[in-house]
């Protein structure tokens, strides 16, 4: 999907559409990974030097909320985002360092004992490394 099918998905729920929460939706578009938030307020104060920081916050939550975005927690802490995957239902390798995302080609879930008595309701299965590009450049 184009930021403009988001956004117009977006109106439909009511929502304004906003120059801002554009450019935040055409960039993660743009940059197929997870970035924090931090990264985005960088990039947005280059074309909105006087927006602030909850704006953004304001808009990930939004974005994330409404399913349009994911958000996931790396070993620093920090929380980082990306666009939502459309196609079906899968999970990831994320890369600590660059943020970029492979897919996992299998779910492990079938194979997890779950305890007896509890409903899975939904699930997410991340694996957190580096991958091949930044394992080259650490090993430098």
């Amino acid at each position: 999907m184009e930021t403009d099918s988001y956004m117009s998905e977006l109106r439909e729920r009511g929502y304004r559409i906003t120059g801002k929460r554009r450019e935040i939706l055409g960039y993660l578009l743009r940059n197929d990974r997870y970035m924090s938030a931090r990264e985005l307020i960088e990039y947005m104060k280059d074309r909105y030097p006087t927006m602030s920081y909850e704006t953004v916050y304001r808009n990930l939550k939004t974005l994330r909320d409404e399913g349009i975005i994911e958000e996931s927690q790396f070993a620093d802490n920090e929380a980082k985002y990306r666009m939502a995957c459309q196609s079906g239902h899968h999970h990831h390798y994320i890369c600590v360092a660059c943020g970029q995302t492979m897919v996992i080609e299998h779910c492990p879930m079938p194979e997890l004992c779950v305890p007896d008595g509890f409903q899975v309701l939904r699930h997410r299965f991340e694996v957190l490394g580096y991958c091949q590009n930044c394992r080259a450049v650490e090993s430098k």
